[in-house]
């Protein structure tokens, strides 16, 4: 898969699974089913036949690079949070707690 073709599908799933988030369970199936979609053409414009094993494979190998992306999000946030704090900027959170409110 090309760098282009892959951005071309990694930055779609980012973006759908930023908005989930703030989402009717309707919503999110619409989604789903629209990535489905996607993933369907991109799979048929790769050469894969639909409803033969390797069509199957190359929509569990795009999900699977979702699922990769979405961790490895998840694991840069949660490593920015454990070098920063959940209090950051920490300055601001000091002078808000102060006693004297300075």
């Amino acid at each position: 898969m090309t760098p282009a073709r892959l951005a071309r599908t990694i930055v779609p799933a980012i973006l759908l699974a930023s908005l989930t988030a703030c989402t009717s369970p309707e919503e999110r199936a619409a989604r789903a089913q629209a990535q489905l979609a996607a993933d369907k053409a991109e799979c048929t414009e790769l050469g894969f036949t639909e409803t033969t094993e390797p069509f199957g494979n190359c929509l569990l190998k795009l999900r699977e690079i979702r699922a990769l992306e979405a961790d490895t999000q998840a694991r840069r946030q949660a490593a920015a949070q454990a070098f920063w704090g959940p209090n950051w900027p920490f300055y601001y959170d000091r002078w808000r707690r102060h006693p004297y409110g300075w």
